[in-house]
């Protein structure tokens, strides 16, 4: 005699469908990251232009410069756009150019209205580039190791001349800096092992590299440079390939970042990054929305189960079962990007960032709809 399939059986299925893509993502996926990366050995290390963007960066110049001039690396040089500063970033600069001579500068006047963004200088950055090689890291980071620019690029071997990288943030204290850090880290697990699978659909430019022959082979970012953000994620969704891309991950090649400090800084920040993702590719899209949205369909469901269904039971296990994969999978890149202290915390710093994304995209929507609206009038 067959189950009859009532409303109650009926939820339970579609939560045994969603437990199901769950464990797809985390067994054909996310499982790449625990394997521990073999070092490239490269004959002869090609020169490398290390490009950095600076706005307001005094005081960040001062403190991370330093650990990018002791890269144990044969030859590079470091470009520095200075970006319509209006601290003492080119007085830092230029002092440091007087005893580095493989810095240079590039100088974008501050005019006021200039409605410039981050790519401006990026390319401005590119231009100035002696090197076929480019390395890309933010003001406000540093190196973990004397070895990372050597870590990346040893993985341009071959086809593969676009290489992803990580940035986790530093440790602080705080609830805040937990969430920041676990959501970081988590991004960097699903970017790194979909591009490890052959799915590269962004980098973040923190820690990035590419040559100047993919920068070329989709024109830079003309066509997206009407959008503010994105020189970075938006760049590797177009330019990266299956075929050209690879990614580097190990203690010597992550960057740190320094995090928001405040929870209106770090809102802004998740919002301004949201607004690249709609223009991720149609698989991309489809990819990055089924994850999180499988996941709110089995605790949204396990509510349910647990008061309407005799087999609640089963599905209180089946949610343990995946909280304690995610730790174990969760555990090594974690661990890499020293955030191991979080793995406990994932299942709840997980769920609270189901509840905060949407909420950031419908205040997203509805502010564009209150922009339009008022230009109407």
């Amino acid at each position: 005699m067959k189950p009859e399939l009532n409303i109650e059986n009926l939820l339970l299925i579609i939560f045994a469908g969603a437990f199901l893509l769950q464990l797809t993502y985390f067994l054909v996926f996310f499982i790449r990251m625990t394997q521990k990366q073999k070092p490239v050995v490269v004959e002869k290390l090609k020169p490398v232009s290390i490009i950095i963007a600076a706005r307001n960066e005094e005081q960040n110049l001062m403190e991370f410069l330093p650990k990018i001039f002791e890269q144990d690396y044969p030859e590079f040089e470091i470009i520095v756009v200075n970006d319509r500063s209006w601290d003492k970033s080119i007085d830092v600069l230029q002092a440091f150019a007087l005893t580095h001579n493989n810095l240079h500068l590039v100088e974008i006047p501050d005019h006021e209205k200039d409605g410039f963004a981050k790519k401006f200088a990026i390319t401005l950055g590119i231009k100035a580039a002696k090197h076929e090689l480019l390395v890309f890291i933010d003001a406000d980071c540093y190196p973990n190791s004397k070895n990372w620019l050597k870590e990346m690029a040893s993985r341009h071997t071959g086809s593969k001349n676009l290489i992803l990288g990580a940035s986790p943030y530093l440790r602080e204290k705080g609830l805040l800096n937990k969430v920041i850090r676990f959501d970081t880290a988590q991004i960097a697990v699903q970017y790194l092992s979909l591009a490890k699978a052959g799915i590269p659909y962004m980098g973040v430019g923190r820690n990035l590299s590419y040559t100047r022959e993919v920068y070329n082979s989709v024109r830079g970012f003309k066509s997206h440079y009407h959008i503010p953000s994105g020189d970075d994620d938006l760049f590797v969704n177009q330019a990266g390939t299956k075929k050209n891309t690879t990614v580097v991950f190990s203690e010597e090649a992550i960057t740190f970042s320094i995090p928001q400090k405040n929870f209106t800084d770090w809102w802004q920040q998740k919002k301004r990054h949201l607004t690249t993702g709609k223009h991720y590719k149609t698989f991309h899209k489809f990819l990055l929305t089924l994850y999180p949205a499988s996941l709110v369909i089995m605790y949204v469901l396990l509510s349910f189960l647990l008061v309407m269904h005799n087999w609640w039971y089963i599905a209180l296990g089946i949610v343990g079962f995946r909280m304690l994969l995610q730790m174990i999978i969760f555990s090594r890149p974690f661990s890499v990007m020293e955030s191991k202290d979080l793995i406990l915390l994932a299942p709840f710093l997980e769920i609270f960032l189901l509840i905060v994304n949407p909420i950031l995209l419908i205040s997203k929507k509805k502010k564009k709809k209150q922009r339009h609206g008022f230009k109407r009038r």
